[in-house]
């Protein structure tokens, strides 16, 4: 072989080695690559996996407290009642005094029993609390005398008729039968029977609200015109199902 076959030779070989030695260089710095990708997508998914924690968002789950200044009032029937007055404090614990939230709903004091106010109020989460203040609406009293002292007037005495007998004892034969009918007594009085109790039911489930259904139990009761109560429904957890109306 000449020289000049040498020499190309040479040269295709030395262009061949650059490029095999190129190709394993980046197939290296591919590689290292790919090593520190894959080390820090392993690294982050086991930092979730042990602080699951810090991924998430905290809730707040804990519903206000409604503190009422006494559990049970009484009202005279008819009479008024001022209720934010029996409110003491409406506290969240995060979102602090929520006073001006606070809903109710208003009984009817003309029917005399035992009737229920319902406060409630929910924080910015959708938390909600609820407290009962019982009121026991009392028949009004009859007027009494303002002056006992005063003198009293004489008591008159009904005129008491003697019952006119003939002259003659033999006129009793001929006499004239009475047309007289006799009156019961008025110590017999008649048997009164008693009257049937009556349970209703006013439930959520049913379409019943927060907002109306104390009115709706009050009406039902109004309806009657006898006496009875309307009383909160509550489960096992604490919350309120609606209302019961007994009447007695």
């Amino acid at each position: 072989m000449t020289d000049e076959q040498l020499l190309l030779m040479y040269q295709k070989y030395k262009r061949r080695r650059i490029i095999v030695l190129i190709l394993i260089i980046s197939i290296i710095i591919i590689s290292i690559s790919i090593y520190f990708v894959i080390s820090n997508t392993s690294s982050k998914i086991k930092g979730e996996v042990d602080n699951p924690v810090n991924h998430e968002i905290i809730k707040d789950q804990i519903a206000p407290k409604i503190k009422l200044s006494v559990n049970n009032i009484e009202v005279m029937k008819g009479g008024d009642i001022d209720y934010l007055k029996y409110i003491e404090s409406v506290i969240d614990d995060t979102e602090g005094d929520l006073l001006d939230k606070i809903s109710y709903v208003e009984i009817d004091t003309s029917l005399v029993g035992e009737q229920n106010i319902i406060y409630s109020v929910s924080d910015s989460s959708g938390n909600t609390a609820q407290e009962i203040l019982k009121v026991n609406i009392l028949e009004t009293k009859n007027p009494v005398d303002e002056h006992p002292n005063s003198p009293s007037l004489p008591k008159v005495e009904e005129p008491k008729y003697e019952e006119s007998k003939p002259s003659n004892p033999d006129s009793t034969n001929n006499s004239v039968p009475s047309n007289k009918t006799e009156v019961p007594s008025s110590n017999e009085t008649p048997e009164i029977l008693p009257k049937e109790k009556i349970v209703k039911y006013f439930l959520f489930s049913d379409g019943y609200t927060m907002a109306n259904v104390s009115e709706v139990c009050a009406t039902e009761l109004r309806k009657t015109n006898r006496t009875g109560m309307c009383s909160p429904i509550q489960d096992q957890d604490g919350i309120y199902l609606g209302m019961k109306l007994e009447v007695e």
